[in-house]
């Protein structure tokens, strides 16, 4: 590991995938006649905390690019995924020591996106295709096998779009993971609504029902998609610290979501979340860093992996790490739980 002030760029994908959702008008796709309601949310507050004491750290792996995504194992290493090598890599917590090690069984044509710790040696992963015609994307279940020598993928469960409904683009799919309890929490990249009012949708999977529940992030900039989540689960909610970001835009945002969800009844339209503006990540951005993995203590501290792998563009792998200089603003408690959907696994 050597700590450096330099990471090349990495120019986000294509535009916001189209999206349906009946009240929503999808952002590059086929276009609907109503914008979402607007809730009486009130006014956002200004970011109350700073970043202090930002460390970066270049992650030496030959070949190894693209990092995406972050978590941390009950050792207190991290982990994070490469979007086509199919290899996960495992480093100390400072970035030092990293080791790449052999992903096998992730279906043909398909990037790695999402990565989070489930324990026992167990992860489950984000994949996104670049087939527009798809109406799903996989989340996949994998763990370390032979010692530690590799990791295999063991089973598939699907995330149907048409929960919300959406139709996303190629390559824009499910971006992050984190778990809380029983249940994952998956962001995807695509938005939803109009120019004054954009949506991130996110779902939570019922690890013990197999069911998923679709919700919409309010996003805080006209731009922004979310491209991290790291999570903790807090009496009945699962509170989210979350990465928007697009170019030279990157904020870090907080938000809440049902725990416990019904397991009977209609299921209602994906629920309005509103989230709070926890700080500005535009310190940390030297060259308008790609931020796609997030790891958060729960408290002050955060860690996160900068994605290097576009088009032709290369450049270190990088870890970097930060604390917050106050606690987080506290988000709002979350909405009503509303009933999963229940999805085929394939």
């Amino acid at each position: 590991m050597r700590i450096t002030r330099a990471c090349l760029p990495r120019e986000l994908r294509a535009s916001v995938a189209a999206a349906a959702l009946a009240a929503v008008v999808g952002c590059g796709g086929a276009a609907r006649n109503e914008s979402p309601p607007e809730p009486d949310a009130g006014p956002r507050p200004a970011p109350p905390v700073r970043l202090t004491g930002a460390v970066r750290a270049v992650i030496e792996l030959p070949g190894v690019t693209g990092l995406s995504d972050l978590t941390t194992d009950d050792a207190g290493n991290l982990w994070a995924v490469a979007e086509r090598n199919r290899v996960l890599v495992r480093m100390n917590a400072d970035g030092s020591a990293p080791q790449a090690i052999r992903l096998e069984g992730v279906p043909p044509g398909l990037d790695v996106e999402g990565i989070t710790w489930l324990g026992n040696d167990r992860f489950a992963l984000a994949t996104e295709s670049d087939d527009p015609r798809r109406t799903s994307d996989l989340m996949l279940f994998a763990r370390l096998v032979d010692a530690g020598a590799r990791i295999l993928v063991e089973r598939k469960v699907v995330l149907d779009y048409g929960i919300w409904p959406l139709s996303p683009l190629g390559n824009q799919g499910i971006e992050g993971l984190c778990v809380a309890g029983d249940s994952i929490v998956a962001s995807i990249e695509s938005a939803v609504g109009g120019p004054a009012s954009r949506f991130a949708p996110v779902a939570v999977h019922d690890l013990e029902g197999g069911g998923w529940t679709p919700y919409l992030v309010r996003l805080t900039t006209v731009t922004g998609k979310l491209s991290a989540v790291s999570c903790r689960l807090r009496g009945d909610a699962i509170d989210v610290m979350a990465v928007e970001r697009h170019f030279a835009v990157a904020h870090l945002i907080r938000f809440q979501l049902p725990a416990h969800r019904d397991r009977a009844g209609p299921r209602p339209p994906p629920p309005q979340i509103e989230p709070v503006l926890v700080a500005d990540l535009a310190a940390l951005l030297e060259h308008q860093e790609n931020f796609e993995g997030l790891v958060w203590d729960g408290e002050r501290a955060i860690a996160l992996i900068v994605d290097n792998d576009w088009a032709t563009v290369t450049g270190p792998n990088l870890l970097v790490r930060a604390r917050l200089s106050g606690p987080a603003p506290a988000s709002q408690a979350a909405p009503p739980s509303a009933s999963p959907a229940a999805r085929p696994r394939r």
